[in-house]
C-alpha cells in the first residue's frame, strides 16, 4: 500500500513577518494569526524571503513590515512585486514595552514588528513614487554639499587658528569671496608642509563649492520642469520661500491631498504641541520632538522672513509675543504659514500679503 504524503496548506490564511533590516543581514520573525512561529537570519535579499515563505507556507497570503531608515523603500517595492504585501513604518510608531527597552536585540526587534503587524497596530508611512524619490535625492544632495562646505571652511579656519594666523577684519567672519580665497593662497607660510596642507584644504573647499553650484543649477532646472513649475511658482509667492524651499516642500510632501486636514499636515511637519488632558482638564505642552527635520527648519526660517515682509504678520507676532513670549510666538507664526502653504497648494492660488488666516 502506497503512503501518500500530504503537505499542510495555508490557502486563505495570512502569515505575518517582522523584518529587522541591516546592511548585511535581516532578522525575520513570523506569526500565524496571534501565534509566534519562528525567527531566523537571512541574507538581505527579498527573493530569498519570498522563496522561503512560498515553500514553507504554500498558498498563504504574506504580510511583512520593516522600519523606515537607511534601507529606503526598495525592499517594499521588491516584495510587493513578488506578491508579498509589505509596509514601512516609523520606528517611533511601533509599540514597545519596558522589558523590550531593556532587552534590545535584532530578534526582539523583528518579533516586536511582527507581533504589532498581526495585531493591526502598525500605521504605514507614505511611500513616494520612484521618480519623486529620485528628485528628493537631488535636493538632499544639495543639503549634504552645504554641510560639507561648512565643515571644509571650518577646517581651514581651525588650521589658521592653530598656527596663530589671524583673519583680517576686512574679510569678516563669514566672507569667503574670491579675494579672501586668494589671500589664503598667497599667505606667507614658513613651513612647506603647512603650506601644502592648507592648499589641500583650500582645493577641497573649492571642489565642494563647484559641485554645490552645479547641484543648485540642477535643482533650478527641476523647479521649472513641467512636473513642478506650476506649484513651485505659486509657493515662491510666499515671503521666505525660494526655489530650494519650494522644491524641498514638493519632493518631501509630493501629494498634499494625503493629509485629510491641516492637523495631520501639522503633525507631520512638527509644529504640534504635546497634550496631557484628562476629563475637563486640557493641558498642552512643548512642541512634539517627533517632526520632519527638513521641513520644520525651512518653515521656521520662512516664518521669520514673513514677519519682516508682511505687516499683518508683523503685528500678529508682536502682539502674540507679549502674551506668550518670542519662542511660542514664532511657532504660532510658523503654524499659520504652513496652513497658508497648504491652502495655496490645494486651491492653486498665489500668496497675498496682509491675510492672517
Amino acid at each position: 500500500m502506497t503512503k501518500v504524503l500530504q503537505k499542510a496548506g495555508f490557502v486563505g490564511e495570512t502569515i505575518y513577518g517582522g523584518i529587522d533590516v541591516h546592511m548585511k543581514s535581516w532578522n525575520v520573525s513570523l506569526y500565524y494569526g496571534s501565534q509566534y512561529l519562528r525567527s531566523f537570519h537571512q541574507s538581505p535579499h527579498p527573493d530569498i524571503l519570498v522563496s522561503f515563505l512560498q515553500r514553507e507556507f504554500p498558498g498563504a497570503n504574506y504580510s511583512c513590515a520593516y522600519e523606515a531608515g537607511f534601507s529606503g523603500y526598495w525592499i517594499k517595492r521588491a516584495l510587493d512585486n513578488h506578491g508579498v504585501s509589505c509596509i514601512v513604518v516609523n520606528p517611533a510608531g511601533i509599540p514597545q514595552t519596558d522589558k523590550g527597552n531593556k532587552s534590545k536585540t535584532d530578534r526582539n526587534d523583528s518579533k516586536r514588528i511582527g507581533s504589532s503587524l498581526q495585531a493591526g497596530m502598525l500605521c504605514p508611512i507614505y511611500i513616494p513614487s520612484q521618480e519623486t524619490e529620485a528628485d528628493r535625492q537631488l535636493v538632499r544632495t544639495n543639503e549634504k554639499l552645504t554641510r560639507d562646505l561648512t565643515r571644509s571652511k571650518n577646517r581651514i579656519k581651525g588650521m589658521l587658528y592653530q598656527v596663530g594666523i589671524e583673519i583680517p577684519e576686512r574679510f569678516g567672519s563669514e566672507n569667503w569671496s574670491n579675494i579672501f580665497i586668494n589671500w589664503l593662497k598667497d599667505l606667507p607660510i614658513s613651513f612647506g608642509t603647512l603650506r601644502t596642507a592648507l592648499n589641500h584644504q583650500i582645493k577641497m573647499m573649492e571642489n565642494i563649492r563647484v559641485e554645490k553650484n552645479l547641484a543648485l543649477k540642477d535643482i533650478r532646472k527641476l523647479a521649472v520642469s513641467e512636473k513642478y513649475a506650476s506649484i513651485a511658482s505659486r509657493l515662491k509667492t510666499v515671503p521666505g520661500v525660494g526655489t530650494i524651499t519650494a522644491i524641498t516642500l514638493i519632493t518631501e510632501i509630493e501629494d498634499m491631498n494625503r493629509f485629510k486636514c491641516f492637523e495631520k499636515l501639522n503633525a507631520f511637519v512638527g509644529f504640534y504641541p504635546t497634550e496631557f488632558s484628562s476629563g475637563e482638564h486640557i493641558r498642552t505642552g512643548h512642541i512634539i520632538s517627533r517632526h520632519h527635520k527638513r521641513l520644520w527648519s525651512l518653515i521656521l526660517e520662512a516664518a521669520w522672513i514673513r514677519i519682516r515682509r508682511d505687516p499683518a504678520m508683523t503685528q500678529y507676532y508682536n502682539n502674540t509675543k507679549l502674551k506668550v513670549g518670542g519662542k511660542r510666538a514664532i511657532i504660532k507664526v510658523s503654524r499659520k504659514l504652513l496652513n497658508r502653504i497648504r491652502s495655496i497648494w490645494l486651491n492653486k492660488i498665489d500668496f497675498e500679503i496682509g491675510i492672517l488666516k
